[in-house]
């Protein structure tokens, strides 16, 4: 039998918080910063899809009826087509400093430019309007499936995270995710209970969260239940879909490429004096370090989340069961939270959620960035005065560790169980069944957030002295030390195309 998800602001009274008026407000500030251009809806169709182009926007708003998902799809389908494959770094262009500024939902960005604006928006007023995703637990996805659906959409590499459920996705990565309890140290902790202050859709069975205690990267409880009590099914199936939204939404999309990389990539770009500028442009191996840290195609990627994580009833708002002001308003403040950290407590705090094991590669890597930065930059930018100074080059350290260690984990590892639905967002409290419905919402979500410039090895080969190249290159080997000292199967830098430029 058909369940249908909804799109829906209204939650069910469940006797869980509700937003206070002081939230309320932030997330109406949101919603108002999210560009919906008024006539862009049917030109942007007339050139992509003559079907569409055939439906204004209030028939498309009205198709709540429509009992498959023939125009939802065609509408991913637009999403995927906006995907390139590889957009490589140019050595030649200059590094893309920038004055206009734009706020885009909780975060700041620089001015995309009136044509991404335009598509991105005019995506977004489709995905807004566009029938829920009917979903047929009967049909199920297949091999060709996913095939069709990516194609030759993401750059292939070897080391992904493979699993065959949800369950075996968490204990695999269970050493990012689960810190040494203090009462006991032969187990470990993933409290994933600060979800529970989110509203869901009505209809939900319950609100995400749970706590899941792991022994040896098994877990034997869920939030007080052991495994094989007769509510422990139904409490793992709820916590597994909130580390669904606590490793992609919050870990990942806004704290990984907008608390972190966004942020930096701001504070390098936004706004600087002709003097700073001089300092990067006139010395070659601290400029191609820092162009290769900060490109446009990144400003853009950050620009396109919100068709990832928006309030709009994006694609991230369409697979899970928040309402969309509950998904606004855990963007909000996951993204405050992380924002007001400096490197080094990004780190720690990124660090000691998971195994010491887990917190002590986070560092290796970290030293590892911020050594390889100095190596390359200070014989070049002289840090004499108050033009350029040791916080900026902290910071150009902090986009390295975080696009290549911490990126390289928690989204190309990941990329696969996000694809293959064992990283499931929809609650259902039941075991998750990869239907073709759900099936190609998540391939969508995967497909489109992958996006590829030049790799650590590419880039390595660009500097311009061997001193530069040789520093890279332990950097490189830092990279897959670190890697390896987290203890996660699989988890590898070594002959990797990891991307450490763009997301």
């Amino acid at each position: 039998m058909a369940a249908r998800t909804k799109a829906a602001d209204t939650p069910k009274i469940d006797g869980g918080d509700t937003p206070t008026k002081a939230e309320r407000k932030m997330v109406k500030k949101v919603r108002k910063r999210v560009f919906l251009p008024a006539q862009a809806l049917r030109t942007f169709l007339f050139f992509r899809n003559p079907f569409l182009y055939c439906l204004s926007e209030k028939s498309i708003k009205t198709l709540v009826s429509v009992i498959d998902n023939s125009i939802l799809f065609e509408i991913l389908n637009l999403v995927r087509d906006g995907t390139p494959l590889q957009n490589i770094v140019s050595i030649d262009d200059e590094i893309s400093f920038s004055n206009k500024i734009k706020k885009c939902m909780w975060f700041k960005v620089k001015d995309p430019g009136d044509s991404k604006e335009f598509q991105v928006g005019a995506l977004y007023r489709v995905m807004k309007s566009a029938p829920p995703l009917t979903i047929d637990n009967n049909i199920l996805m297949t091999s060709e499936d996913y095939d069709n659906i990516i194609g030759n959409l993401i750059q292939p590499h070897d080391q992904l995270m493979i699993c065959e459920s949800p369950r075996e996705c968490f204990e695999k990565n269970a050493p990012a995710f689960c810190a040494p309890s203090p009462e006991d140290h032969r187990v470990a902790i993933c409290d994933l209970d600060y979800l529970k202050k989110y509203q869901v859709q009505e209809g939900t069975p319950s609100r995400y969260g749970g706590i899941a205690t792991v022994r040896n990267n098994t877990i034997v409880e869920i939030s007080g239940v052991s495994e094989g009590e007769p509510d422990f099914e139904r409490k793992l199936n709820v916590f597994l879909s909130s580390f669904a939204v606590h490793l992609v939404v919050v870990r990942h999309a806004n704290m990984g490429h907008l608390a972190l990389y966004q942020k930096y990539v701001m504070k390098l770009t936004a706004n600087k004096s002709k003097a700073f500028k001089k300092k990067w442009t006139g010395n070659q191996n601290a400029e191609l370090l820092f162009k290769a840290m900060t490109p446009k195609r990144t400003n853009t990627v950050n620009w396109n989340i919100q068709l990832l994580i928006g309030p709009g009833n994006s694609l991230v708002g369409r697979a899970c069961s928040f309402t969309n002001d509950a998904l606004a308003l855990l963007n909000i403040d996951k993204y405050n939270e992380y924002y007001g950290k400096s490197p080094d407590e990004a780190v720690d705090e990124i660090g000691t959620s998971g195994s010491v094991a887990w917190n002590n590669a986070c560092h290796h890597a970290w030293e590892a960035a911020k050594t390889v930065v100095n190596a390359i930059c200070r014989d070049d930018i002289d840090l004499e005065g108050s033009v350029v100074t040791g916080e900026d080059l902290n910071e150009l350290a902090m986009l390295l560790w975080t696009g290549s260690f911490y990126h390289g984990f928690i989204g190309d590892f990941q990329l696969d169980n996000v694809n293959k639905g064992n990283l499931p967002f929809l609650l259902t409290g039941e075991a998750h069944v990869q239907s073709k419905a759900y099936g190609t919402l998540s391939t969508t979500i995967g497909a489109s957030t992958m996006t590829r410039t030049m790799d650590t090895h590419t880039l390595g080969k660009y500097f311009y002295t061997q001193a530069a190249r040789d520093a890279w290159k332990k950097f490189e080997l830092e990279l897959t030390t670190a890697a390896e000292m987290t203890g996660i199967e699989g988890f590898t830098y070594e002959g990797a195309v990891y991307n450490a430029i763009d997301f």
